[in-house]
């Protein structure tokens, strides 16, 4: 989806700040940031209500400003709390009474969805491949700044997974597909105006086409 959440390579943020996890004790800085991640697998595998990609999509749904003045994992909670909603587990009157007052939600879904595509190559390490300049709504895996670039297959799955685009919207036809470690140029992807080295970027099977 290419939403307020797609930053990858994009200027003007300033520095990303960043701790690393054994000097604070584990993933979760706060006592109630395990929540979100707890609702989640409450409602995706206990409830078998929605999808993880699901999850995934109701957060890049999130009213822009919204999104980013929310913090990481207060969003996952707005997320899980949307598909509640959605799925009719509860009201949204319900919700805010239990949150004891105004909740907002995420934005309605504008896409269908797409279907797995029924034809797919499959790819060997080492292959050169590059990435489908696609362009489509609603949930996507696939970052905007590696579209349409060329890159090397350095890891093929073992395991295969949904395909994003359709289970995200929770279609039934989300067909699996094994997913690639492609490496490209940090100047191929942004430019002579960047940190020469390469970038790794984990691919689905259907995005991807053989150079």
């Amino acid at each position: 989806m290419d939403g307020v959440h797609d930053l990858g390579g994009m200027q003007g943020f300033g520095e990303v700040p960043h701790t690393v996890n054994a000097d604070t004790g584990g993933p979760f800085h706060a006592e109630w940031e395990h929540l979100p991640y707890s609702l989640m697998f409450l409602g995706a595998a206990d409830m078998n209500k929605f999808s993880i990609d699901e999850v995934r999509h109701v957060v890049e749904r999130m009213e822009p400003r919204h999104y980013m003045a929310t913090p990481y994992y207060e969003r996952y909670v707005i997320g899980v709390a949307t598909l509640m909603v959605e799925k009719g587990v509860l009201t949204h009157d319900e919700l805010e009474e239990l949150a004891g007052g105004p909740f907002p939600l995420s934005l309605p879904a504008t896409s269908a969805g797409r279907p797995a595509a029924t034809e797919r190559q499959q790819f060997e390490v080492g292959d050169q491949v590059r990435v489908r300049d696609e362009y489509v709504p609603g949930h996507i895996r696939m970052p905007r700044f590696c579209r349409g670039k060329t890159g090397t297959i350095t890891h093929r799955t073992s395991e295969s997974w949904p395909f994003p685009d359709s289970i995200g919207h929770g279609r039934t036809d989300a067909s699996a597909e094994p997913t690639y470690h492609v490496s490209f140029a940090a100047t191929d992807l942004w430019g002579d105006d960047t940190d020469a080295g390469k970038v790794i970027v984990d691919l689905f099977e259907g995005y991807l086409d053989k150079v």
